[in-house]
């Protein structure tokens, strides 16, 4: 074979694999030139020796030169991307670079390998083209970087200052106002073409402001010794980057898990300024099966952000129930999920001995459920289950839990009397919303 022929030959077999002459292979290809070569594979492994001895290529591994790229998604979780890239050497030495190049968000995903073979594609507008192979494995972040943190942080501060009011209606004599939003679920998402309604994280943001405002308003003839602010429950949909919950329920969400966060304290922030400016604000810490990690986040959060504030007080207590004290009131909450029925209002005298020694009005608050449920009061002590304001997904929808007035319920207190008004706030209905 002459060198003249053996470069055609050459130049014919590169245009082959730069993805011309479709529909053809090496077999056919070289039955259609009389058979240079004494077969297809024959043909292909001289192009491959040509590709060494010019250009000392490590030749990668088999890539369809119709298929540009590949992913697969693996038993352990990891992803292998295998694309052809147009990069510097040095480009390859960069992990940013490479997931980038490969459609991965650095935020979201860490880089396991990474192999870089160079490859050389035929094209009608540039001819022969080097570019390399490049193969990556990735697999899912699970942990928030400190770089993210400051971020955020600077983010924040440069978007809301915290102002520090002068209530306008606090009395120290006067009752107490207990607002809750239970089981809001910011980061739900539902469909009304499978679950009857919409709900994402802009209609819970909405929701959440409604409330604080509507009952802002229709207190506005009290003077309040403190507002207590009940947010804890469900607060957030899910509790990890797999979004998932707690447990490792997986759930359908329209927001990733950083900006979920950055979102929900962002609400909490501006929702404790609200009520700040009326009364002195109190909230607290509750373990929730949906957000157990995530809402004791936001809590130590927002008692970092108020740490200069004296009229906002943040209990970052870890324990899941809390009992707060009012004159003659003794007032429990709990999530609801992990305690039964039967011996959530037993658990009062028990673990808040003292303080029940001193009062006479006794009540436990929970949720979960996302309804009122049927209040009962046994020995001196009323179980009450808050209804909720969030949406119905396509979980609830399937298993029949639907018809529930979405609402919130908040409670003021008088130190003597007790319990004396519960104001129901409902969320409009507004068809498919």
């Amino acid at each position: 074979m002459t060198e003249e022929e053996r470069k055609r030959l050459f130049d014919i077999g590169m245009k082959f694999r730069g993805g011309a002459f479709p529909g053809e292979t090496w077999k056919s290809l070289n039955e259609k030139y009389n058979r240079p070569f004494t077969s297809g594979e024959a043909w292909r492994s001289f192009v491959r020796r040509e590709l060494k001895k010019q250009n000392k290529i490590v030749p990668p591994p088999p890539f369809s030169p119709e298929r540009k790229s590949t992913i697969e998604l693996n038993k352990d979780g990891t992803q292998t991307s295998t694309r052809l890239i147009e990069m510097a050497e040095e480009d390859a030495k960069d992990v940013n670079f490479l997931l980038r190049a490969h459609g991965y968000d650095s935020r979201v995903w860490n880089l396991v390998s990474a192999r870089n073979n160079i490859w050389q594609v035929y094209s009608k507008a540039d001819k022969i083209q080097t570019l390399y192979s490049s193969r990556i494995v990735v697999k899912p972040r699970v942990e928030i970087s400190l770089e993210e943190i400051k971020e955020f942080f600077e983010r924040l501060d440069r978007k809301y200052k915290s102002p520090i009011h002068t209530p306008t209606r606090y009395d120290l004599n006067g009752k107490m106002l207990e607002l809750s939003i239970a089981d809001l679920h910011l980061g739900k998402l539902a469909w009304v073409g499978d679950s009857g309604e919409n709900y994402d994280y802009k209609i819970a943001k909405e929701r959440f402001f409604y409330v604080i405002n509507d009952i802002l308003t229709r207190t506005a003839h009290y003077k309040f010794n403190k507002i207590l602010f009940v947010f804890c429950n469900d607060f957030f949909h899910y509790d990890n980057v797999d979004v998932a919950t707690t447990s490792g329920t997986r759930m359908d969400s329209d927001l990733r898990w950083a900006k979920m966060y950055k979102v929900g304290v962002e609400m909490l922030i501006e929702g404790i300024d609200l009520l700040a400016q009326h009364a002195p604000v109190e909230t607290f810490y509750l373990g929730s099966n949906h957000d157990k990690m995530t809402s004791f986040y936001a809590v130590c959060h927002l008692a970092a952000w108020f740490r200069h504030n004296k009229n906002i007080i943040i209990n970052t207590d870890a324990q899941a129930r809390k009992y707060i004290e009012f004159g003659k009131c003794l007032i429990g909450f709990a999530h609801g999920d992990s305690e039964s029925k039967s011996k959530i209002g037993k658990l009062m005298p028990v673990e808040a001995r003292e303080a029940w020694g001193r009062t006479f009005y006794h009540e436990v608050h929970a949720a979960h459920f996302h309804s009122e449920q049927a209040i009962k009061e046994e020995n001196g002590i009323i179980v009450r289950y808050i209804s909720s304001p969030t949406g119905t997904d396509n979980w609830h929808y399937e298993k029949g839990f639907v018809g529930a007035i979405k609402k919130a319920q908040s409670f003021i207190w008088d130190k003597e009397l007790g319990l004396t008004d519960i104001i129901h706030t409902v969320i409009p209905f507004k068809g498919d919303v």
